[in-house]
């Protein structure tokens, strides 16, 4: 045996434990983990089970030496009737033997190739030589070549077993008991075992001990012909054995090539989903293009509206300044007129003697202008109080536009009308009060024509009450001009909430894309874990028949 390898030997020696070998628990990572023998136990009874029974040692060991040593015997023990009885091989077990203590405390490790230069040899010479082989040759090339030198070391080492010798030593008819040895050390001649009795005895006692030894090899004959039954019967059920694994392996590959196909077709729906995906995002970012169109398009349209009621608002106020410019050009005329009165009084002035005459007829005209005074004093009264009715009217028009802003929210539509009716409101007082106006002022030139002299004071008084009408009139103007403003304001208030709402419906879309990827994700997580799933099924379902197949070989051992 070879007593110094070097550390790739041990590298090699545990590979060669955890490629060749299913049945290894705990994988050996040192020639330590093998001081035990529970490993090389399990790894011999794959070869051999009847020879090799792994639940007859004992494990968990620890550190006690003596149990680990009990267990390196036995193993050897076994390893040698393998050998003799399986191999027709010998070799030298009592050297071995003898630095089986040393191996179990841990001093003399490199012994231990020993053991595995047997065990190589055993799986190398075996009837399932071919499978270990082949496992054997998926090692890695360095590993394999130091495993190499290992079985060249061991086919060195082992012999042919010579079964006549063997049998001639058990099958000896006579027994020879040897003397005492002589003062120079030298054996003596063979004597009687009992003197006293002489020949008669030991003759008697050799015919008792020559048939004891026939029904001996009586009882050892039906032994080997119940074993050679019982090896039969081995035979048999290895072969069954054989039977349902290659079946076993039949049903893992069609189970590997059916995850294969369903591995492919998970990859093309994976694929497909993918496609699916890219074209759901452009579809996405086109609905989000085509929705800002939208926005822009509804916000030119609101802007075209806006422009729309403010070319009418500007068409009212030129009709308004073409009225105004009519009216103008009416008092121009006049005081045209009026000049040509003042001078048609000139020349009636200058008639004053003759016109003397006639002062008590004007006297008389005088009090009849009074009257007509009075009556436009009413007049003037009625105007005022055609005046507060207006005032009341703009307040209830302030009340309806409180009425507008409360009920914005939900009458948007009808807002714009109710802006149109209170500018037409407006439009309609500042017509009266013009109208109203152009009759004073008719009734203030009929007064002057009549009598320009007679009634300065009633003439000043009607101009300072039209130009309290006309201050009246710009306050209603500035009032119209407030609730313009008020109007736009309101309009600049519902399209922010507008806008509020078009952000509120795009983060709910958002929202629901991202529900739409968690459930996407968590379709791809389900797929995963029944992937996992199926393989721990299969592999649970090999480990049930290696359990099943130990079951029954443990039963028959």
């Amino acid at each position: 045996m070879a007593e110094d390898e070097e550390d790739p030997r041990a590298s090699a020696v545990c590979e060669f434990f955890g490629k060749v070998f299913f049945s290894v628990t705990n994988l050996p990572e040192d020639l330590s983990d093998l001081c035990d023998g529970v490993v090389m136990f399990e790894a011999l009874s794959e070869i051999s089970m009847d020879h090799f029974d792994p639940t007859t040692i004992a494990r968990d060991l620890g550190d006690n030496w003596a149990l680990k040593a009990t267990n390196l015997k036995k193993l050897l023990r076994n390893l040698e009737e393998y050998y003799h009885e399986e191999l027709q091989k010998d070799a030298d077990f009592e050297s071995i033997a003898s630095n089986i203590n040393a191996l179990a405390k841990g001093e003399d490790l490199e012994n231990i190739l020993a053991f595995v230069e047997l065990i190589a040899l055993a799986v190398t010479t075996c009837e399932d030589k071919e499978v270990f082989v082949n496992r054997m040759m998926e090692m890695d090339g360095e590993y394999l070549g130091d495993l190499q030198e290992i079985l060249q070391d061991a086919f060195k080492v082992v012999t042919d077993f010579d079964t006549e010798n063997a049998s001639d030593d058990e099958d000896a008819d006579s027994l020879i008991f040897e003397g005492e040895e002589g003062e120079d050390g030298t054996p003596s001649t063979p004597t009687v075992l009992f003197p006293s009795h002489g020949d008669s005895e030991l003759s008697k006692e050799r015919d008792e001990l020559r048939q004891a030894l026939q029904d001996a090899k009586r009882e050892l004959g039906q032994a080997k012909s119940q074993a050679a039954i019982d090896k039969e019967d081995n035979q048999k059920e290895k072969l069954k054995l054989r039977a349902l694994n290659e079946d076993l392996q039949d049903r893992l590959a069609k189970r590997d090539e059916e995850l294969t196909i369903a591995e492919q077709n998970i990859s093309k729906n994976k694929r497909a989903l993918d496609e699916a995906q890219t074209e759901a995002a452009d579809f996405r970012e086109k609905s989000a293009t085509l929705a800002d169109e939208l926005d822009v398009e509804k916000s030119k349209v609101l802007g075209l509206r806006k422009s729309e009621a403010m070319v009418e608002v500007y068409r009212k106020k030129l009709d308004a300044l073409h009225s105004t410019n009519q009216q103008i050009g009416g008092m121009e005329d006049q005081t045209a007129k009026y000049v040509e009165q003042i001078m048609s009084l000139e020349n009636e002035n200058r008639k004053i003697p003759s016109l003397q005459k006639n002062l008590d007829e004007s006297q008389s005209q005088a009090k009849k202008l009074e009257s007509r005074v009075a009556e436009s004093e009413a007049a003037l009264q009625s105007k005022d109080a055609e005046i507060i009715k207006l005032k009341n009217a703009v307040s209830s028009a302030e009340t309806g536009k409180k009425m507008y802003q409360d009920e914005l929210d939900e009458l948007r539509a009808q807002h714009e009308g109710a802006a149109d009716a209170a500018l037409a409101i407006n439009g309609a007082s500042e017509s009266m009060l013009e109208m109203e106006n152009s009759k004073l002022r008719a009734q203030m030139e009929k007064m002057q024509v009549s009598s320009s002299a007679a009634v300065p004071a009633g003439v000043a008084e009607l101009e300072k009450k039209l130009a309290e009408k006309d201050v009246e009139v710009a306050k209603l103007v500035t009032d119209k001009e407030k609730l313009e403003a008020y109007t736009k304001k309101t309009l600049q208030k519902f399209q922010e909430k507008y806008l509020v709402a078009l952000q509120d419906c795009k983060a709910k879309l958002k929202e629901k894309h991202d529900k739409i990827e968690a459930l996407e994700m968590r379709g791809a997580n389900e797929k995963a874990a029944q992937k996992r799933e199926e393989k721990l099924l299969s592999s649970a379902i090999f480990e049930l028949g290696m359990g099943i197949m130990s079951n029954r070989l443990g039963k028959r051992g």
